[in-house]
């Protein structure tokens, strides 16, 4: 009798441990693009600043080259990191780490939700007041 008490004690701190486990991994693709992005910003700063006494001209171009590069990178990455997360669920999800893999999804679609939400709100609300 007591050993199935603390086997039964043993399993509910993993199952937590689990679930956080996943609900972090979930989170990877957003760190990354979060990452990518504040770079990107930074570094198109750090050109504007080097390319001020070449005039506006050759600091938005500098500025644009990088702001491109920066999204397509972060773009990229996202991609990966998201397929790579989805692999390692299916995983978890066949051998039977089920509450790993449902944590892991929930933290998945926030990070969905968090990066498409900008865009809904930029198309769903109007850009001018109406008349």
């Amino acid at each position: 009798m007591s050993t199935l008490s603390s086997s039964l004690q043993n399993l509910s701190p993993q199952r937590g441990s689990d679930a956080l486990r996943g609900a972090l991994l979930g989170l990877v693709p957003l760190v990354l693009l979060v990452l990518i992005v504040a770079i990107a910003l930074a570094l198109a700063a750090l050109a504007r600043q080097l390319f001020a006494a070449s005039g506006f001209f050759a600091q938005q171009q500098a500025a644009v080259i990088i702001l491109i590069a920066g999204f397509v990178l972060a773009l990229i990455a996202y991609v990966i990191a998201i397929v790579l997360t989805m692999r390692r669920i299916a995983g978890w999800q066949q051998n039977g780490i089920a509450a790993r893999a449902r944590a892991a999804l929930w933290s998945l679609g926030i990070t969905t939700l968090i990066v498409i939400l900008p865009f809904l709100v930029a198309i769903l609300l109007p850009q001018y007041p109406a008349p």
